[in-house]
């Protein structure tokens, strides 16, 4: 297994925007709001990846969770 450099971990807010497939500024917005895990990092804002796939389980689990219940 190949081991990641620091700088592999972390996607900037843009990346994440295109991964998300939405614009920067919503993703500015989740991390200000404390929703989506991020650090500021000498003005930027960077995102781990791994921390953001958990944000990501999560959000899909509660919107399941939410479905089951409107059954």
């Amino acid at each position: 297994m190949r081991t990641r450099s620091p700088g592999e971990a972390f996607l900037t807010a843009d990346e994440l925007a295109e991964v998300l497939r939405c614009q920067p500024e919503k993703v500015y917005r989740l991390a200000a709001r404390g929703e989506l895990p991020s650090y500021k990092v000498e003005g930027r804002r960077l995102f781990d990846k791994d921390e953001v796939a958990g944000w990501l389980k999560s959000r899909r689990e509660a919107l399941r969770s939410d479905a089951f219940r409107r059954l």
